[in-house]
């Protein structure tokens, strides 16, 4: 017997909630408290019987016979554990992503999970019915989601840009050597040619800003600056990877006996070299499934571009830093992008926390509503309501899955279609997507359990009145952690107008 679950933490939740649920039982039972329920049941119905002159002896015996019955039938299918649960009978199998198809089983997902969660060693037993509930639930939730097709995770791939590091010194040594040598000399020259009014040297930087957009000048890799000025310019001391040309060495007379290991390149050379060009060298340290799983959307130069730009931006120090919060509308509009990116201190932080949680919190949830069980069952005499309320809140939970894989979808939809540049989010369009999304996260299983009672589910008034509180308990907090880079970002904004 084995169940697939719906994500990686959900793989020890479970596990670790039933092992709590097998544990809490056999506390009730040795203390005597499991049967306290059926001493209830028998004084109910004796004092039915004798407040009521009208029953009648016989029926009160039969429908307590009928009452024990049934409570019997309960204790034996959802109260006594008995289905062996061990951890290859666990499963998860990604939907989408590198690992679509496998299966992954706990202490071998190759994540942070198989450390962090200590897997009871003993044989792990749950009831009957409780199983059934969770295979079921599982396997609806699962088909459900392979009704979405997969999409490439765009916000995945925004945090994925926006978090890679140059570990390379020489790299970042390089980069600013090439912003003294070659980018800051050749906008010296765009910058003359600009006032001697020479067209031919400005035509040709306006078509690659109509083909590469209006900031193509404003980045070391300008492809205007690259067509018409880089060429003519070369860097200053050798360049490891680049061979040497005794051509272009104003010292070759004096080095003939004995040539530097490396040249001194072009610096169109030097940024757009195939092997040791540092166009490439940066691209190189995004992680190497970055490529393959965003293939369709790093495809265009200008994509590649902004990857680049990006990464550029936020590991060296002084470059361009304006850069990383105007998207396509260059340094004029400086000041008033500042308006939009106080907007996105108070929404990133809740968007990307909120997505990481879901799934976390889900899990949790499961885990407590598992151990939760015995308790819940014994205080309401084993009653046949409780139980289905318990399956229904269970088949919910589990469900939040399948609303979640539709929030991803909608995410990446909106995302592909809203944002100018993904990878400098501060666009209105992409302030608005992320509004949607951080609000379809957060209130979309609030949502469904509201629709649930409103069609006569008593569990859903429940939960949903429990998660608003919960929902606003989060909001309160996460306000309150973005105020502090709020009062940075306005200091910071008020120096640099000043």
């Amino acid at each position: 017997m084995s169940i697939g679950v719906q994500s990686v933490p959900e793989l020890y939740t479970l596990l670790m909630g039933w092992d709590l649920y097998d544990k809490l039982w056999n506390i009730l039972t040795q203390t005597g408290l499991a049967y306290v329920p059926f001493i209830g049941m028998i004084l109910s119905n004796v004092t039915r019987s004798y407040v009521d002159h009208h029953a009648v002896g016989k029926s009160a015996l039969r429908k307590m016979e009928v009452e024990l019955i049934a409570t019997l039938l309960i204790i034996m299918f959802a109260a006594v554990p008995c289905v062996p649960l061990s951890l290859h009978a666990v499963s998860y199998s990604p939907m989408c992503g590198n690992n679509q198809g496998k299966s992954l089983y706990p202490k071998e997902t190759h994540t942070t999970y198989d450390k962090a969660f200590a897997v009871p060693a003993d044989n792990i037993t749950l009831p009957i019915w409780w199983y059934i509930i969770i295979s079921v639930s599982e396997g609806i939730t699962h088909a459900a989601k392979t009704t979405i097709q997969c999409t490439p995770d765009l916000r995945k791939m925004v945090t994925q840009v926006n978090m890679t590091n140059i570990t390379d010194p020489q790299v970042k040594q390089e980069l600013q050597d090439f912003e003294k040598e070659c980018y800051l000399p050749a906008r010296i020259k765009f910058n003359q040619d600009k006032q001697l009014n020479n067209k031919t040297h400005l035509n040709r930087i306006e078509n690659n800003i109509k083909k590469h957009g209006v900031e193509d000048t404003e980045w070391l890799g300008s492809h205007g600056f690259g067509e018409i000025y880089y060429p003519s310019l070369n860097a200053s001391r050798p360049i490891p990877g680049f061979r040497y040309d005794s051509t272009q060495d104003i010292n070759a007379d004096v080095n003939h006996t004995q040539p530097p290991a490396y040249g001194t390149p072009s610096c169109y050379e030097w940024w757009n070299d195939s092997q040791s060009g540092l166009k490439n060298r940066v691209y190189l340290a995004l992680p190497k499934t970055f490529t393959d799983e965003y293939k369709k959307f790093i495809g265009d130069v200008k994509n590649q571009d902004d990857v680049i730009k990006r990464i550029i931006s936020h590991n060296i120090n002084g470059y361009d830093n304006a850069n990383t919060m105007m998207s396509d509308w260059g340094y004029s509009h400086a000041i008033a992008s500042l308006g939009i990116l106080f907007n996105e201190l108070e929404e990133y932080p809740k968007l990307y926390a909120a997505i990481e949680a879901a799934p976390i919190i889900q899990a949790m949830l499961l885990l407590m509503v598992y151990a939760f069980l015995p308790l819940a069952m014994m205080f309401s005499s084993f009653r046949a309501k409780s139980i289905v309320a318990g399956s229904l809140l269970i088949f919910s939970l589990i469900f939040w899955s399948y609303i979640w894989h539709l929030v991803s979808w909608a995410d990446s939809t909106l995302t592909e279609a809203l944002y100018t540049n993904w990878f400098a989010k501060q666009g209105a369009s992409a302030t608005l997507a992320d509004m949607i999304i951080v609000s379809l996260i957060i209130f979309a299983p609030i949502f469904w359990f509201v629709f649930m009672g409103a069609m006569g589910v008593a569990v859903g008034d429940i939960v949903s009145q429990f998660s608003m509180g919960m929902n606003k308990l989060s909001t309160n907090a996460g306000s309150k952690g973005t105020k502090a880079a709020k009062d940075a970002a306005i200091t910071i904004a008020k120096s640099a107008i000043l």
